[in-house]
């Protein structure tokens, strides 16, 4: 089958348009990739950051367990003046 030289002129152009299009729907794709990986890294920034918060939350409060925990000690420890209980 031969291609005539109408055929070529008729195909040139559309070749071009193909690969145009063709393009255009990489670039489509390439940029929504790279959107959504955008969007899952601000998550994941985002969950990091609530975990270190309630990290920091629970350091605190074992802190304050533990300071109620001496302070009890030091009270238990004082010896009760004037009553003198024996059994």
């Amino acid at each position: 089958m031969h291609i005539r030289p109408i055929d070529v002129k008729i195909l040139y152009p559309k070749s071009t348009e193909v690969s145009q299009i063709v393009f255009g729907e990489q670039q489509k794709e390439n940029m929504l990739k790279h959107i959504n990986a955008q969007k899952n890294q601000s998550k994941v920034d985002e969950d990091l950051k609530r975990v270190r918060g309630k990290d920091n939350v629970s350091e605190i409060r074992l802190t304050q367990k533990q300071e109620r925990e001496r302070q009890r000690a030091k009270k238990e420890k004082k010896p009760n003046k004037g009553l003198d209980i024996r059994v």
